[in-house]
């Protein structure tokens, strides 16, 4: 499955304009991590946890999203899980639903059998999408009363949360 990095890979941040994005030792922008976490071409807090990094975007996640703190730790401790700086390689996502995809047998098929390179297999199998007609809209409210159930937030916060996270993802550009 190929790296489409749209998030930062130290903090989870979205990357959607590149003022989001670190700064390279030459100047150039960062193609992995964000404005605060990379600066000049190494991190601004080189010795930060996991923890530490997910107690810190908790709360800013319990907050903008009126999400009960526990639930935001849990949901900031998995999300830093799949990236870089934590898990030691890029884990792609699925570029329809953002499912991490982490082993070959959680990737869509292309019609020839082989790996898709962008979807998950139960976005994607054979070529062809699970589901072809469905709309940006719907699958922000598919995923609405998942996140509604497992982190404890209000339908119009689920929803704000599964929008902005789904705009990055390359179906719904």
């Amino acid at each position: 499955m190929s790296e489409q990095v749209v998030v930062c890979q130290s903090c989870a941040m979205p990357l959607t304009k590149k003022e989001d994005r670190g700064i390279e030792k030459d100047g150039s922008l960062s193609s992995l991590y964000c404005m605060y976490c990379y600066k000049n071409g190494e991190f601004t807090d080189p010795d930060v946890t996991l923890e530490e990094t997910a107690e810190h975007g908790a709360g800013m996640i319990a907050r903008m999203y009126e999400m009960p703190i526990d639930k935001a730790r849990t949901f900031m401790t998995g999300q830093l899980r799949t990236l870089k700086r934590w898990s030691g390689r890029i884990v792609p996502s699925c570029q329809s639903c953002g499912m991490p995809v982490f082993t070959s047998a959680e990737a869509g098929t292309e019609k020839d059998g082989k790996e898709s390179s962008t979807y998950c297999v139960h976005c994607y199998k054979n070529g062809e999408f699970t589901e072809p007609d469905l709309t940006h809209e719907e699958m922000i409210q598919k995923g609405v009363p998942i996140i509604v159930g497992k982190f404890g937030v209000q339908q119009e916060k689920a929803e704000e949360m599964i929008r902005i996270f789904t705009s990055t993802l390359s179906r719904w550009k």
